[in-house]
């Protein structure tokens, strides 16, 4: 082949080649997004984008828990496990009151530093409502010890 055939031809590789995309490896899996949960109930037809109608504010325990369970899973559950027991780097919620629970989440909330993953769970607790940090409490205070 003569060299200025050559040229053209490689010139044309070059542009079929940069408008190929390779892909760049294994994708990295995504996090889920921690939906915003309006103030008050009434602000939003579903918890946590869950398909499921808030609770009253003057709901019963029924509903406060489940309430709860739908946000302990869609937002805790991966890293405090599913029944509170931890994982890794990430403590055990199991065995620990209502009010407890409740106080350090509002800590959370408020920007209070409580441990090594303070950071975290300052980020996790911007969106909840009072009524999401007593829904969460009552649920993970049901797990025991």
């Amino acid at each position: 082949m003569q060299t200025r055939h050559l040229i053209p031809l490689l010139a044309l590789v070059s542009v079929v080649a940069c408008g190929r995309q390779e892909p760049a490896g294994p994708a990295e899996p995504e996090m889920p997004p921690v939906a915003e949960t309006p103030t008050t109930p009434q602000e939003s037809p579903s918890v946590a984008g869950a398909g499921v109608a808030a609770p009253a504010t003057d709901a019963g325990a029924g509903d406060l828990t489940e309430h709860g369970r739908i946000r302990y899973n869609s937002v805790c559950a991966g890293c405090h496990g599913k029944n509170g027991e931890g994982q890794g780097m990430f403590p055990k919620v199991a065995g620990q009151g209502a009010e407890i629970l409740a106080a350090k989440l509002r800590d959370y909330k408020a920007g209070k530093k409580l441990g090594p993953q303070s950071a975290i769970m300052h980020a996790n607790s911007q969106n909840l409502s009072e009524q999401d940090i007593e829904a969460l409490a009552a649920h993970m205070a049901g797990f025991g010890g």
